[in-house]
């Protein structure tokens, strides 16, 4: 056999025996893609949840509620100038402390004398799917004016909380309206002294969406 063909043969047979070479196994792998190779697949599952847990958590279930406010009518002021703060609503079932949800943190002023014909906003925010239990709120301060003369009010509590139970979906608007009764919240002394102790009522109705 001439050299040059002798020296054919042996890089066929070279080329053959890396083709018929065994497929690597991890321990033949790099560092990293060994070490990974080794760990349990229930290691994925904690450390990379899916994509569809991820998406359901970030789009949990919510609804809207609307907070209003009206009053039943009454003569016996011109003007009933009332300030509240922090309204805020309890979901049912919450841990002590993390139960009670603020919707309106800054104050809202409204004239309940000038509510007769109609509804005034407070505002409104989105929760979490589920009942609720109750509303509270702070009564910042009252000014009611009577025969032209406008007075400040003593409030007899500053911390309104009312009891009524409402559910949150995804598939209608909660409307809350506070509605109070000026008749058996005012008293006026004979000398003139105008104490306010709130007499409300939760109305509660639902609108569609859109």
């Amino acid at each position: 056999m001439s050299r040059p063909l002798a020296i054919l043969v042996m890089v066929f047979i070279l080329i053959l025996a890396n083709a018929l070479e065994p497929a690597s196994t991890a321990s033949q792998l790099p560092p990293l893609a060994a070490a990974t190779a080794a760990l349990p697949q229930s290691f994925f599952s904690a450390a990379m949840p899916s994509a569809n847990s991820t998406l359901s958590s970030e789009l949990a279930a919510s609804g809207l509620l609307h907070l209003r406010v009206k009053h039943r009518p009454f003569d016996g002021a011109s003007s009933i100038q009332v300030t509240v703060k922090n309204i805020q609503v309890q979901k049912a079932g919450s841990p002590k402390g993390l139960d009670w949800i603020t919707v309106i943190k800054g104050g809202r002023i409204f004239d309940l004398v000038g509510l007769e014909q109609g509804e005034g906003v407070l505002g409104g925010k989105t929760l979490a799917e589920g009942s609720y239990s109750r509303v509270q709120l702070d009564i910042v301060s009252v000014k009611v004016t009577v025969k032209g003369q406008k007075k400040p009010a003593i409030v007899g509590s500053n911390r309104l909380r009312e009891i009524r139970s409402f559910n949150i979906d995804m598939a209608t608007v909660a409307v809350l309206t506070l509605d109070f009764d000026a008749a058996r919240s005012l008293a006026v002394a004979e000398s003139g002294e105008i104490q306010f102790k709130p007499v409300v009522r939760l109305l509660l109705r639902r609108g569609a969406l859109g």
